[in-house]
């Protein structure tokens, strides 16, 4: 069985997602810590950063980023775009649970459900949250967001379609999705054919598997790990507070 975000998942990454705004939501980042922070960090730490999609532009406005990841072929990726713009970029390959650093960070990131992807077993999420905490500085913030446990079982989808369209490039995605309630687990099968006009040039599947969460879960988490939660909302909307409707809770934190 093909790994998480393997290297056909990976070259074809940034396209299956071009839609996302980075921009924006380095925008949103950059107002937190302008709201929360007593100076302006200056060392960034990427948790699940995959092709770089946040550490490039927060690298750009001046940051020192450090990006980490498990895929060694998103890696890769974000390596090759930073060398691009002659961005200098530390990129590791490492689960977040097992990364050693002989650093710290001011703050540390983990957008786009990464957390989620922290999934074997409640031990391994904790090591992860309790990982990020001892790099990050006294007082140092962790800003996330996380994939929230209400709507995914109330409202989550089997299959799903997605078409993408870049020139006469042409990718199909089929997502095929298995709940496991009792184990807060989705098991997803992308099944992706890239064709180049009407001609069908490659083939590849992808499997992930999601542990969504609670919000009463992620409070308990946090504070066994040394965090105190600082803010919630919804995923971009500072001023909103997240709901059981909301897919995405955005989490601000602070080392204690």
């Amino acid at each position: 069985m093909p790994a998480a975000f393997d290297s056909d998942y990976a070259e074809y990454y940034d396209l299956i997602y071009k839609d996302k705004d980075y921009e924006v939501e380095c925008d949103f980042l950059e107002e937190i810590w302008q709201r929360f922070c007593a100076t302006k960090p200056v060392t960034v730490l990427d948790v699940g950063c995959g092709t770089g999609g946040h550490a490039i532009p927060l690298a750009r406005r001046g940051y020192e980023v450090t990006g980490i990841d498990a895929s060694s072929a998103m890696i890769a990726v974000a390596q090759r775009k930073a060398q691009l713009e002659n961005l200098e970029i530390a990129f590791h390959v490492s689960p977040v649970e097992d990364m050693e650093q002989n650093a710290q960070w001011d703050t540390a990131i983990c957008m786009f459900n990464a957390i989620n992807y922290v999934a074997a077993d409640d031990e391994a999420l904790k090591k992860a949250l309790f990982n990020i905490r001892r790099h990050l500085v006294p007082g140092g913030f962790f800003l996330f967001d996380f994939r929230n446990g209400v709507p995914s079982l109330r409202s989550y989808s089997p299959t799903r379609v997605k078409w993408i369209e870049d020139g006469n490039l042409r990718i199909l995605r089929i997502s095929e999705t298995r709940l496991d309630a009792m184990e807060q687990l989705f098991h997803t099968t992308y099944t992706c054919l890239v064709l180049d006009g009407d001609r069908l040039v490659r083939e590849f599947r992808d499997d992930h598997v999601v542990r969504f969460l609670f919000p009463r879960e992620m409070r308990h988490y946090l504070a066994e790990a040394g965090f105190e939660i600082i803010h919630t909302c919804r995923f971009l909307e500072f001023n909103t507070p997240a709901t059981e409707e909301d897919w995405n809770v955005m989490v601000m934190a602070q080392t204690v």
